[in-house]
């Protein structure tokens, strides 16, 4: 696509061609996205392509059927406000899928989605973390609780630790994300 950068057009090309597998057409099943995109962190290292990312994402996901929630630099309010936006058009059979562009963080074997208000954490501080973000487990529990016959993350989280201090410890010893066993009628992409 002309004018779009590479990383972003090979991306979205491969997740349509993905979604492609996921959602063919069945019956009168609707199919319905949230894209997040966070660029503008206020407590940890700013991002300068997430926000870009999602907006590709969001018009390949539209040229594909999806009724498309999207949300750019969210704080954990206006988040779980696009969550709950997301899920009131959840009916049962649908497809539901959430892209996220932004810094992802395991605490525990448990993948987190940050908004851009996540507070700084240091050593010892992981509920810090918890308590300010999404666990991205919780989000596909959610749709399917909604009905959801087809859950589909798409986890386009920066690989850098963000609570990484030069010359200081801090907290989380891997970088990225950690491995997820998703349940039935569920799909994890990295």
């Amino acid at each position: 696509m002309p004018g779009m950068p590479k990383k972003i057009y090979d991306f979205g090309l491969a997740a349509a061609f993905c979604l492609s597998f996921f959602v063919a057409p069945a019956h009168a099943a609707k199919r319905v996205a949230l894209v997040i995109g966070n660029n503008a962190y206020e407590n940890v290292p700013a991002l300068q392509k997430a926000v870009n990312d999602s907006e590709a994402i969001s018009r390949e996901l539209a040229k594909l059927g999806f009724d498309v929630v999207s949300a750019e630099n969210v704080g954990r309010r206006a988040m779980s406000r696009a969550l709950v936006e997301l899920e009131s058009k959840i009916e049962s059979g649908d497809t539901a899928l959430i892209y996220f562009a932004g810094h992802g963080f395991a605490v525990d074997g448990t993948n987190y989605l940050l908004p851009v208000d996540v507070p700084a954490a240091g050593p010892g501080e992981e509920g810090l973390v918890r308590d300010a973000s999404f666990a991205a487990n919780g989000l596909s529990d959610r749709l399917q609780e909604k009905g959801a016959a087809t859950v589909i993350l798409i986890l386009d989280a920066c690989r850098d630790n963000p609570f990484a201090q030069a010359g200081k410890r801090s907290i989380g010893l891997t970088r990225g994300l950690s491995r997820m066993d998703p349940a039935e009628g569920m799909f994890v992409l990295f």
